[in-house]
C-alpha cells in the first residue's frame, strides 16, 4: 500500500510538472510573439517620428517660402519708393539751389515767392518738400488701392513717415503731432481738396498750403501760385486758376493729357479761345517746353 501511495504521488508530481512546462512552453511561444511584435513596434515608431520631423521641416519650409514671397512684394514696393525718394532727393536739391540763388524780380508765378528773409525762405522750401512728400505718399497709396487717392491724411499713416509733415513750418498756431496715435485735424496746416480722387486728373489740386499759396496736384508736382493766382472749384473738383478766375486752358490740358497717356477731352460748345501767353507758361511749369526759351516745342 505504501509503494502504491508513492508512486501514485511520483505520477501526480510528474503529471503537474508536465502541466507546467507545457504552460512555460505557450508562455514561451507568447514571449516570442510579443518580441517580435515589439520590434515591429519600434521600427514603426521610428519610420512616425522620421515623418513627424518630414512634416515639420516642410510646414517650416512652407512658411520660410510664404515669408520670402511676402518680402520680395515688400523688396518690389521698395524699390519703387526708393526711386521716387531718389527723385524727391534730386528736386530738393534743385530747390534748395534755387533758395540759394540771387534774388530775382518776382512775377508772382515762381515756383518759391522771392523774398529778402531767409527764415520766411528757407520756410517755404519746408513747406515745397512737406507737399511733395504728401504727393509722394498719396501716389503710394492709390498704387495699393485701385488708383484711387486716400480719403484723408490720416488714411495715408503708412505711407507718411511722421505726422509732422502735414504742419507747415511757417504755422505757428499748430504743433505737429509727435506720433500717428495723437494725430488729429488741430494738427494739420494742409488743404487736402481730392479725396478718394484719380491719378488721371493730374492737373486736379491734391493739397494747399493757404500760409504760401503752394499747391500740390494729384501727379505729385508742387506749384506756387504767388498772390495774383489761387484755385477755382469747378464739377466739386479745385484745379489753378490764372488771374482771370479761369482753370487750366485747353491746350495745357492736352499737353498733359499725352504726356501722362490719357484720353483728349472733347472740347465744349462755345469754348473760350485758348490763352497762348498760359499755355505756354503752363507747358513750361509742367517740362514740356524748356524753361530758358520762349519757343514753343517743335513739331
Amino acid at each position: 500500500m505504501s509503494f502504491a501511495a508513492i508512486f501514485l504521488s511520483c505520477i501526480v508530481a510528474i503529471a503537474v510538472q508536465s502541466n507546467q512546462v507545457v504552460q512555460l512552453k505557450h508562455e514561451n511561444q507568447a514571449l516570442r510573439a510579443a518580441t517580435q511584435n515589439l520590434e515591429q513596434l519600434r521600427r514603426e515608431n521610428a519610420e512616425f517620428h522620421k515623418l513627424l520631423v518630414a512634416h515639420q521641416e516642410l510646414e517650416r519650409l512652407r512658411k520660410d517660402f510664404a515669408e520670402l514671397q511676402r518680402l520680395s512684394a515688400e523688396v518690389a514696393q521698395l524699390r519703387a519708393q526708393t526711386q521716387e525718394m531718389e527723385k524727391l532727393r534730386v528736386e530738393n536739391q534743385q530747390l534748395i539751389a534755387a533758395g540759394r540763388a540771387p534774388a530775382q524780380a518776382n512775377t508772382g508765378d515762381d515756383f518759391f515767392e522771392r523774398t529778402e528773409d531767409p527764415k520766411a525762405q528757407a520756410q517755404s522750401i519746408r513747406c515745397v518738400n512737406n507737399l511733395k512728400q504728401i504727393g509722394l505718399a498719396a501716389r503710394i497709396w492709390a498704387i495699393d488701392n485701385g488708383d484711387v487717392l486716400a480719403p484723408n491724411f490720416l488714411s495715408m499713416s503708412n505711407e507718411l513717415s511722421t505726422p509732422k509733415l502735414l504742419v507747415c513750418p511757417a504755422d505757428g498756431a499748430r504743433i505737429p503731432a509727435p506720433n500717428w496715435a495723437s494725430f488729429s485735424a488741430a494738427n494739420v496746416s494742409y488743404d487736402y481738396l481730392n479725396p478718394n480722387g484719380s491719378e488721371a486728373e493730374p492737373y486736379v489740386v491734391l493739397a494747399r498750403c493757404p500760409i504760401h499759396n503752394i499747391v500740390c496736384l494729384s501727379d505729385g508736382s508742387v506749384q506756387q501760385l504767388g498772390k495774383n493766382r489761387g484755385i477755382i472749384m469747378k464739377e466739386g473738383k479745385y484745379y489753378i486758376a490764372d488771374p482771370s478766375g479761369r482753370t487750366l486752358d485747353v491746350d495745357a490740358e492736352s499737353m498733359m493729357r499725352k504726356r501722362y497717356g490719357l484720353p483728349e477731352r472733347q472740347p465744349a460748345p462755345n469754348a473760350p479761345a485758348v490763352n497762348p501767353a498760359l499755355s505756354e507758361e503752363m507747358m513750361r511749369r509742367y517740362g514740356l517746353i524748356p524753361a530758358n526759351t520762349n519757343k514753343p516745342p517743335e513739331k
